[in-house]
């Protein structure tokens, strides 16, 4: 990528030397995909063979204990006592078993609902994910245009997760669920990071006064909602946060506006005050298009917005390409008149005869080449200088910080590349590596040969914890089963010891129907073999 890196440096007249050698510009070139899918909940659940996992026995105690402790006897000591002695029991279990057991580092992905709220419900949760053997689980802190910070307590432009429940009298103003998720992990041996969306803002975000300036546009002068499925009225006043958004449904924000910076960067600011043991960031990217092609238009590129468009101009030193970057951006391509006519303004500036240029049209195509180049190499900077900025809050605090991506999502072929424009594998090599590794085969071997890639472009000292999409004991939705795909990983001799497991959802989706449906009651059976 260095052509790439220095291109902004290069005169016109350095251009103008190209083309009169007939050399032209090289393309760099990768291609490696991946797919994301969602769908149903499965329609039944399979305990499966999990690593480390609790018995039946055992389950049912801590079940009952937790019912009897939290739930229904919550004035009697003694429960208390002995549903908090078994935790400990299973905690030192579970440290003991991840030790020794491959994965070291087994996690799942959860999101919270204000009914977690109500005593049992989350603790439930939490004992579910325990008795599968995980030790770690990334709950979603920033999400949908919504955030998990108090009502009392929120210094953003985004709405509190809790805010209907505090309405309706069901928690208090100042009820701190992401504060309540991190003792509930802590006291299980479970490592409680937050997951959190980077550069897509949620449609609310589009609500709140002042911040236009600092939403992604194209080419054609849209934002990335401009052509949302949402009914307007519907999803007005945050109600987008309960309808299912689709990537022309999230609102991208442009990763050169201060304000987009500021307002992520000081939400991340309040999220790791509560002490979490890590922090993920999602969405570090641009929009994808409908079908994921390549695209090789600089006007698909998201690099219109005001801040954006602006440092990218002001960057090219020379006025004249800069001149004709403009011409570029505006109108989408370069002719062999907009050549002439800056080489003559150039010229006539520097009171010099302007150059004999032999092949106008051939030059056109090079100055085109050049300027996509330049333009898709700002396209990626501003997503490193992004995530720079607003993981800095974690950093400061030393905690690990870590980035969810899809690993095609930086591709590149023939100079086409990939529109989310996500160039991952120029993260710090500090940041975790988590990679959606979601291919569909029924051997698990397509999702290893993923994460190998990953791997390959992977610094030593990076941590690299795949994401693995489906649930236990079946396949789903085309998803390999996780001991499937787990063998697969084993066979490839990878180096690793973290894996996740997308997501609690599709692992216990009656607990989350249930709690996304405001009905579970911390009462519900036991899931056992």
């Amino acid at each position: 990528m260095k052509y790439q890196k220095d291109s902004n440096k290069l005169t016109l007249r350095h251009w103008l030397t190209i083309a009169s050698l007939g050399i032209l510009p090289i393309v760099t070139s990768t291609t490696f995909t991946g797919q994301a899918i969602a769908g149903a909940l499965p329609d039944k659940i399979l305990w499966g063979k999990p690593s480390c996992d609790v018995n039946n026995a055992e389950i049912l105690r801590k079940h009952e204990l937790r019912k009897s402790a939290l739930v229904t006897n919550v004035s009697d000591p003694k429960t208390k006592t002995q549903y908090q002695a078994i935790l400990q029991k299973h905690k030192s279990e579970l440290q003991a078993c991840r030790d020794r057991t491959f994965p070291q580092t087994q996690a799942t992905w959860l999101r919270l609902y204000p009914n977690d709220a109500k005593s049992g419900v989350l603790e439930d949760v939490f004992d579910k994910v325990a008795n599968r053997g995980y030790n770690q689980i990334f709950v979603e802190v920033f999400y949908d245009g919504r955030i998990l910070l108090p009502v009392a307590n929120n210094p953003t432009p985004w709405r509190s997760v809790m805010e209907e429940a505090v309405k309706k009298g069901e928690v208090a103003a100042d009820y701190d669920l992401w504060q309540k998720a991190i003792a509930i992990g802590k006291e299980r041996g479970i490592k409680v990071y937050g997951w959190s969306f980077a550069m897509n803002f949620g449609y609310g975000y589009s609500e709140v006064r002042g911040k236009a300036a600092a939403l992604a546009i194209n080419g054609n002068g849209e934002n990335s909602i401009a052509n949302s499925n949402f009914d307007r009225q519907a999803v007005s006043n945050g109600r987008a946060f309960y309808e299912d958004a689709y990537e022309v449904d999230h609102l991208f924000v442009d990763p050169y506006s201060a304000i987009a910076r500021n307002d992520l960067t000081n939400a991340v600011k309040a999220l790791v005050q509560r002490n979490p043991d890590g922090m993920v960031f999602d969405y570090v990217r641009y929009p994808n298009t409908s079908a994921g092609a390549l695209i090789d238009n600089v006007k698909q590129l998201w690099i219109y917005g005001q801040s954006s468009q602006a440092m990218l101009l002001n960057s090219i030193g020379d006025k004249n390409v800069r001149e004709l970057m403009a011409i570029y951006l505006q109108k989408g391509n370069i002719t062999t008149d907009d050549v002439l006519q800056t080489e003559q303004k150039l010229a006539t500036t520097l009171k010099v005869k302007p150059t004999n240029i032999k092949n106008v049209q051939q030059t056109a195509a090079i100055a085109q080449n050049l300027l996509w180049n330049m333009a898709t190499n700002h396209a990626y900077q501003g997503v490193l200088g992004f995530v720079k900025t607003v993981t800095s809050p974690v950093k400061q605090n030393n905690m690990p910080i870590g980035a969810v991506f899809f690993s095609g999502g930086n591709r590149s072929e023939s100079g086409k590349y990939d529109p989310r424009m996500q160039p991952w594998e120029r993260f710090p090599s500090y940041m975790e590596r988590h990679p959606m590794t979601y291919a569909l085969c029924d051997d698990g071997k397509c999702v290893a040969e993923q994460v190998s890639e990953v791997i390959r472009q992977s610094a030593p000292e990076t941590l690299v914890c795949p994401i693995l999409a489906g649930t236990w004991g079946q396949s789903f939705d085309g998803h390999a089963s996780f001991e499937t795909q787990t063998q697969a990983i084993l066979l490839k001799g990878l180096k690793l010891n973290c894996l996740s497991h997308f997501v609690y959802s599709w692992i216990e989706p009656e607990s989350d129907r249930l709690r996304k449906e405001g009905k579970a009651t911390g009462l519900e059976p036991a899931t056992t073999r």
